[in-house]
């Protein structure tokens, strides 16, 4: 499944916290950086069923970083 995530700011960070991590069963790989799209691939068991967007929002927002950036992700 692929992930998008649109930040002007902290870039790097995210793609830190997200890149090679699993976070509440789903597994994120970094494809890609065009402008401020992040692309990700998301992976893991019973992955169609998941709200990959709503996992990621939560674990940007829960950094110290994410309750002062804007941001957004999209799942396609």
């Amino acid at each position: 499944m692929d992930i998008i995530v649109k930040a002007p700011l902290m870039a790097d960070r995210i793609k830190d916290l997200l890149d090679n991590k699993a976070i509440e069963g789903a597994n994120f790989t970094f494809v890609d950086k065009k402008g401020m799209e992040m692309s990700f691939k998301a992976s893991g068991d019973n992955i169609e069923t998941m709200d990959i967007a709503a996992i990621v929002k939560k674990a940007i927002r829960s950094t110290d970083y994410g309750k002062g950036i804007y941001f957004s992700v999209i799942q396609k």
